[in-house]
Parts: C-alpha cells; sequence; structure tokens
C-alpha cells in the first residue's frame, strides 16, 4: 500500500498543476481576448477630427537669398507607428534648408498619445497642415505607418498645393491574412507592455536601428507606445491604398529597402496606381529605410524635391 500511495503522489501532483495551468492559461486567454475586443472597439470609434487644442509642430527655415518664406515648399514629414515627430532629426539635417520642414505627431503618438491612431484622424491632421501654409507648395514624405498616412491624406490636399508624395516601406499587397497578425499583435504587445520598460524596448530597438544615441534619445523623450502599433494596423486592414493614389493622382517616389520583402513584393501596383512614379532600392537594407539610411534618404529626398515642378527650392 504504502508503496502505491508513495508513486501516486506524484501523479495527483503533476495532475493537480496541469489543471491549475489550464485554468490559469484559459484566465489568461479570456482576459487578453477582452482586452483585443476592447482595443478593437476602440480602434473603430475612433474620432476622425483635429482635436481643437491641435498645434501643427514644426520648424519654419526661412530662405538665406531672398525668396519669398511664406512661398517656399513645405515638407511635411510623417513617422512610423509607435514613434513621434523626432523619428526624423537625422533626415531633417540632410534636407537643404531652403525647404520648409513641418514634422508631425501623428494621432495616438508623441504628444498626442492619449488619442487612438485612426486614417480618419490621420488625413484630418495632416490637412491641418498643409492648410497652415497654404498656399506653399506641399510635398508629403512618410515612412511605414507615415506613408500609409500620407497616402490616406492625399485627397484631403488641394490638387494644387500637393505636388507629390515620398512613400517608403508601405506598399505592401493587400492580405486577409493580416487580419489574424493583428490580433495576434494585439495580444502580443498587450502581454509585452505586462512585462517590458516601454522606453528602454524602444531605445534598443532603436540602437539596432543604428539610430545615433543623441537621436534615439530625443524620439524616446518625445513619447513612445508599444500600444499605438495595434491601432494603426487595424486602421490600415481594409483600406485600398492603391485605389486612394489612383483617385489623388499625386505624382510618388517610392523607396524601400531591397530586404523589406513585403513592401518590394506590392510596389508594382502602387506605382502603377499613381499618375507618375519612380521607384529607389537601398540595398541591403530591411524596413525602416529613413532611420537606417537617413543621411542618403535626405539626399534622395532632395534631389525628388528638386525635380518636381513647383518644389525646386527657391535660390
Amino acid at each position: 500500500m504504502g508503496a502505491v500511495a508513495v508513486s501516486g503522489l506524484p501523479r495527483v501532483v503533476r495532475v493537480a498543476a496541469w489543471g491549475f495551468g489550464a485554468l490559469l492559461g484559459l484566465a489568461l486567454a479570456t482576459a487578453l481576448a477582452i482586452i483585443a475586443w476592447a482595443e478593437w472597439q476602440a480602434a473603430i470609434t475612433a474620432p476622425g477630427a483635429v482635436p481643437a487644442s491641435f498645434k501643427v509642430e514644426g520648424s519654419r527655415v526661412d530662405s538665406t537669398v531672398g525668396a519669398d518664406p511664406a512661398g517656399a515648399p513645405v515638407l511635411i514629414l510623417l513617422h512610423g507607428a509607435g514613434l513621434n515627430r523626432h523619428m526624423w532629426d537625422a533626415v531633417r539635417r540632410g534636407l537643404d534648408p531652403q525647404y520648409r520642414v513641418i514634422a508631425l505627431d501623428l494621432p495616438g503618438h508623441g504628444a498626442r498619445s492619449g488619442e487612438i491612431y485612426s486614417l480618419p484622424a490621420a488625413r484630418a491632421t495632416v490637412a491641418a497642415a498643409a492648410r497652415s501654409v497654404a498656399p506653399a507648395p506641399v510635398l508629403l514624405v512618410g515612412d511605414s505607418l507615415g506613408g500609409y498616412s500620407a497616402m490616406a491624406a492625399a485627397e484631403a490636399v488641394p490638387r494644387e498645393q500637393l505636388r507629390g508624395l515620398v512613400l517608403a516601406g508601405c506598399t505592401s499587397p493587400r492580405e486577409t491574412s493580416r487580419l489574424f497578425a493583428y490580433l495576434k499583435n494585439i495580444v502580443m504587445v498587450t502581454t509585452m507592455r505586462l512585462f517590458v520598460d516601454e522606453p528602454r524596448f524602444v531605445g534598443r530597438a532603436l540602437a539596432s536601428l543604428e539610430v545615433a544615441d543623441g537621436d534615439a534619445r530625443s524620439i524616446v523623450a518625445g513619447g513612445v507606445s508599444l500600444r499605438a502599433v495595434p491601432f494603426a494596423e487595424r486602421a490600415l486592414l481594409f483600406t485600398d491604398f492603391q485605389a486612394t493614389l489612383a483617385r489623388a493622382k499625386p505624382t510618388v517616389l517610392i523607396v524601400n529597402g531591397d530586404l523589406d520583402q513585403r513592401a518590394v513584393a506590392g510596389e508594382a501596383g502602387f506605382a502603377a496606381a499613381a499618375a507618375s512614379a519612380s521607384v529607389h532600392h537601398f540595398q541591403n537594407t530591411p524596413h525602416g529605410v529613413s532611420m537606417r539610411r537617413s543621411a542618403e534618404f535626405a539626399g534622395l529626398l532632395n534631389r525628388f524635391a528638386a525635380q518636381v515642378p513647383g518644389t525646386a527650392p527657391p535660390r
């Protein structure tokens, strides 16, 4: 009897532990599912208007050679998901000083982290920035989420003002499987936020992109948010951005790293939808070209802007 009791005890313990683990896992999965549903509903009902307190963030660079600064071309820079306007600091240092530059915090990011990202809110934000410098010619420049935001806003900027788009890392083909990736990312991000220090985590991610220490500190200080990432992904799920380009008919420069496979796979369709399009690849470069190759990206942007009618810098 004693031998049976002793040998049976570990089995009972194992069964009890398995049952407790299963219940704990079920409780955690239920909690995460509830959070995911709440996030989904919040994203669906996100407002599409610019709040009354909204102010255009950025800088104005006046001409040094006598041109009217009010008419100088304006570059509106739009950042990636989870980051903020300081993502563009390194690129801005390489831009022609004759341009005026506005780097925005998109809804749900940076100084606007209390909001929720949605395409209508992003569209309204970019349109408000363009109105603030009207009638000056404008180029919209976006990387990743910023590129999709630029496309969403293209129809909201008057055609006589919008001269072109620079789209980086935002030409992925539409895939229904992204819905499952979005749901997975909500669970992953929700779990990560329970256990990681967001500023430290993002700082390490920026270091892996070889962002300079000073620029990385500015980005983190400007406000970073893992929570913003699934909201942004949800906002992009059911939008046909090629159709948006076809309606707006802008001049477009598509920029991708050659290792950004999904973006490269879809770029031909986006180029075909634009009125005029050119494509540039950074060799041996994954997603995030504006941060990974900031000086070269700035040079490319200078050259493109100089060739687009109406946006050559005043001399």
